[in-house]
């Protein structure tokens, strides 16, 4: 039987108050330290201490301050000029330097 202070899943997400998916999440990831009991090889059975659980939350603490004032993205910098291919005019060009060059190779004697 587990030692009486270690938690399964289901009473650690309850006491994070998270849904049981979300606390496998964490687990799965490896947010969460788990102490695998029993000697089962095919499944694990996952205890979890609750100085874990705690030191996850602490981990998990957020503070949001005032937004950032960003600079503004327009700017009078100028844009490098901009080709436009014509990617048709070009095939055929190369398709005529195919054509010169196997007539040239023809018409060797």
């Amino acid at each position: 039987m587990p030692e009486p202070d270690l938690l399964t899943a289901d009473e650690a997400a309850k006491l994070l108050r998270i849904g049981r998916r979300t606390f496998d999440g964490h687990v799965a990831r490896g947010d969460i330290a788990y102490i695998a009991v029993g000697l089962g090889l095919q499944r694990v059975r996952k205890r979890f201490d609750p100085e874990d659980i705690a030191r996850f939350r602490e981990r998990q603490r957020r503070v949001e301050g005032p937004p950032q004032v960003m600079p503004s993205r327009r700017s009078a910098k100028k844009v490098p000029g901009v080709e436009i291919i014509d990617f048709k005019a070009l095939l055929e060009e190369r398709r005529a330097e195919r054509r010169a060059r196997r007539q040239k190779g023809s018409q060797r004697p």
